[in-house]
């Protein structure tokens, strides 16, 4: 007999979800066992397999969901502001914020992709290519003097990426800077070279 789905299925698989990030995060994917995901949620291993079918749906849910939200907010905060520097900033705080708080998803997500089979990893890619096209898109209409071509405009957009995506090696959101000073402090310094005299 099927059991019977909670009144919260929907916040128990988040919070498994939330776990499982850290679990992978803390150990790796691949040495990370289905019993570990299991103790660390504090349920047994037929109850982890009611919410989730196997590790890799976990991973792959985890990660969809993480970037149809990152997506999401991107897209809205791009339409948000008078002026192309206007956008970009609040695109940049709003990427910022949620790597902060969302570390372990990040980790997971740079170093454990390539778990997932092709299908699945290319849903993924395809989510976090349309988040990079809203900052291209910005950057591009931020170039108020047309200094970077079609050849460099990627090469631009995945320079301003780096700046942000990789500050879980490094950055605590706790610490002296907080994460809308330092999302500031990446558009000042994007924008400033953008309009820096090159003459």
């Amino acid at each position: 007999m099927a059991r019977k789905q909670a009144e919260n299925y929907g916040e128990i698989r988040r919070r498994i979800m939330a776990c499982a990030a850290t679990e992978f995060a803390r150990q790796g994917y691949a040495a990370t066992s289905i019993a570990d995901l299991a103790r660390a949620n504090g349920v047994s291993r037929g109850l982890l397999y009611h919410y989730f079918a196997s590790k890799e749906a976990l991973l792959q849910e985890m990660l969809n969901s993480h970037l149809d939200m990152m997506l999401d907010a991107a897209t809205e905060a791009a339409a948000e502001g008078r002026t192309p520097q206007d956008r970009f900033r609040s695109t940049i705080r709003t990427i910022v914020a949620i790597n902060a708080g969302s570390r372990d998803l990040q980790v997971v997500l740079l170093h454990d992709l390539q778990n997932l089979g092709t299908a699945e990893r290319a849903e993924i890619v395809g989510k976090q290519r349309r988040i990079i096209a809203v900052l291209r898109d910005l950057i591009r209409d931020c170039d108020q003097t047309r200094r970077i071509t079609s050849r460099t405009l990627m090469a631009q957009t995945m320079m301003c990426v780096g700046m942000i995506n990789y500050t879980y090696l490094w950055y605590d959101p706790a610490g002296p800077v907080g994460p809308e000073e330092y999302a500031d402090m990446v558009a000042d310094t994007y924008l400033a070279g953008l309009e820096a005299d090159r003459s």
